[in-house]
């Protein structure tokens, strides 16, 4: 759950970055920044189906935004996402130190989980990341480094309609569903916030939703470990001879 919530907050800081450095440098354009930088820090395919975008009123919608699954796994995408909206305050513009974004609002996002024994695609991805920045989740940065580091302001976050899928070869399939999650003032009592730390805003509640949403919907962890022991009986079963199988019995 925790490198799930991870690659939503880095997929967050890719969007928003790129229409940040969009609305600074009007002659670059906010796919192909997604598109390149993204594959770059998570090891896998990025791609973005349309962005509609306003300089002047300081707003972009990205569409179809798709995360593939790292080499190793295979499987729907790690993450499809409907529609990423962020709406800049554009009287900050002129001050390249500090990013203010009215709204970031993430809606009808599309996670699935790929689980290989004790391996999954988001925790590869979350080790790609971390190789790429030379950074570690737990530890994100060095403050002295952070200090000179462009800052954000999210006045609203939202992300709402998500669904998520496991998909694992030992408990099987099944799907959660995930509470709407509304944020506001990130950054704000600070004057900004990094980008490690608007991460970590945002990545607190999202991991928590959803692991209220595993317990709440049965994928505790005493149940995970009676699916595991059956899917293991049932695998010894089938190429045990029928006089020995009483034996696990």
């Amino acid at each position: 759950m925790k490198a799930l919530a991870w690659i939503i907050g880095i997929v967050v800081l890719l969007v928003v970055g790129g229409i940040a450095f969009v609305a600074l440098n009007s002659g670059s354009l906010i796919k192909t920044v997604i598109e390149e930088l993204g594959p770059d820090y998570l090891g896998t395919d990025v791609s973005v189906s349309s962005v509609d975008l306003s300089l002047t009123e300081g707003t972009a919608a990205v569409s179809g935004l798709r995360v593939g699954n790292p080499q190793g796994f295979s499987g729907a995408d790690a993450m499809q996402v409907g529609e990423v909206r962020v709406s800049l305050d554009t009287s900050q513009l002129d001050n390249p130190d500090l990013i203010v974004m009215k709204e970031v609002a993430i809606d009808g996002a599309k996670l699935t989980a790929i689980a290989q024994g004790q391996r999954t695609n988001f925790q590869k991805i979350l080790d790609n990341l971390e190789a790429a920045s030379g950074t570690t989740a737990s530890s994100p940065e060095e403050p002295e480094a952070a200090a000179s580091e462009t800052r954000f302001i999210v006045d609203s976050f939202s992300f709402t309609n998500a669904e998520a899928a496991l998909s694992s070869d030992v408990l099987g399939d099944m799907d959660l569903t995930i509470p709407d999650i509304r944020l506001q003032g990130i950054g704000r009592k600070s004057n900004g916030a990094t980008a490690a730390e608007l991460a970590q805003e945002i990545l607190k509640p999202i991991s928590g939703a959803l692991s209220q949403a595993a317990v709440a919907q049965g994928l505790d962890v005493e149940g995970a470990k009676e699916k595991a022991i059956g899917k293991v009986k049932e695998k010894i079963d089938e190429k045990l001879p029928g006089a020995l199988k009483g034996l696990l019995e």
